[in-house]
């Protein structure tokens, strides 16, 4: 049973050290934490006397009371998802955990924006607060500061849809103008994509072209980590250069190739299993001798860029 139980313990041990803080962005939207104050940051109106939500008392077995409250939030919340996927999808250079952080984030805002409407009806001493109201809250009081915090995602929404979307250099948003190198990096990187060198082996790939496109890529991630901006983000982004840069060598050595620049090709690009034996096995043996710049390709392959 102890065996059982320190092997799920190992295993659970070597998972998170597995995790990066790179990773914890990604899926937290760590760089993003300022999309939590500003969109919480109405529910804060309720301690300047706008017309407040009242419920009357209820049970917690109030089934139709908590369906009724989440169909009337759900509006609101579904905007402020939608405005906050699109602003982190801009912040990130891949979509990778793009929708679980978006709702991590959007959560937090609800969660947010609930605690400061109660926190205001305490203030005012519409709700009180003691040892007593923790140990059994009053779900009336929850309810109303939940409806009024989702209420004011609709001022949020405002919010994000003109300042946010307009890149303003905020406290806690990545800077406008790393967005902007970031949003240019990308674009480049799927045109690199598109190239026919990914597909198949012909005399029309221009590799002067695109090694000149690679280096290009290059000098705009030097040019996006000189800029202010989140150092988790370019911390991400750093080892992108490196990639690309062993990148550019390997298409000069395809290039350089001579009578094999077919099968230089098949190594570094090909699907084993569009061959069949003896080629497959040719073919995988060259591969095992060029297991860095397989892994480079591969790397720059699997990129979620999104549209």
């Amino acid at each position: 049973m102890l065996e059982r139980v320190w092997a799920k313990l190992s295993r659970f041990v070597d998972r998170k050290s597995s995790i990066t803080l790179e990773t914890l962005d990604q899926v937290l939207g760590l760089r993003s934490w300022g999309l939590i104050l500003y969109g919480a940051l109405p529910s804060s109106l309720s301690l300047w006397g706008l017309p407040e939500i009242k419920v009357e008392s209820v049970q917690v077995k109030s089934a139709t009371i908590l369906v009724i409250a989440l169909l009337i939030s759900l509006l609101p919340v579904w905007v402020t998802f939608l405005l906050v996927r699109a602003r982190e999808k801009r912040w990130y250079f891949t979509t990778d955990y793009l929708r679980i952080r978006s709702c991590i984030t959007t959560l937090l805002i609800m969660i947010t924006a609930t605690l400061i409407a109660g926190g205001a009806g305490i203030v005012k001493g519409k709700y009180t607060f003691s040892l007593h109201t923790l140990i059994h809250p009053d779900f009336s009081a929850i309810l109303e500061s939940f409806l009024f915090g989702m209420a004011s995602l609709v001022l949020s929404s405002t919010l994000f849809a003109t300042v946010l979307t307009k890149d303003a250099d905020l406290p806690g948003l990545p800077s406008s103008d790393f967005v902007t190198a970031l949003g240019k990096i990308r674009r480049q990187l799927i045109a690199i994509r598109l190239n026919p060198i990914w597909q198949e082996f012909s005399d029309s790939i221009d590799f002067d072209d695109l090694k000149t496109q690679t280096d290009s890529l290059i000098k705009e991630i030097q040019v996006a980590l000189s800029q202010p901006g989140p150092e988790l983000a370019k911390r991400s982004l750093r080892p992108l250069g490196t990639t690309l840069g062993s990148f550019s060598k390997l298409v000069i050595t395809i290039k350089n190739g001579g009578d094999e620049q077919e099968f230089r090709w098949q190594a570094r690009f090909a699907d084993l299993n569009e061959f069949t034996d003896p080629t497959r096995e040719y073919v995988a043996a060259a591969r095992e001798n060029i297991v860095a710049e397989y892994s480079v390709v591969q790397q720059i392959a699997s990129l979620r860029l999104g549209g």
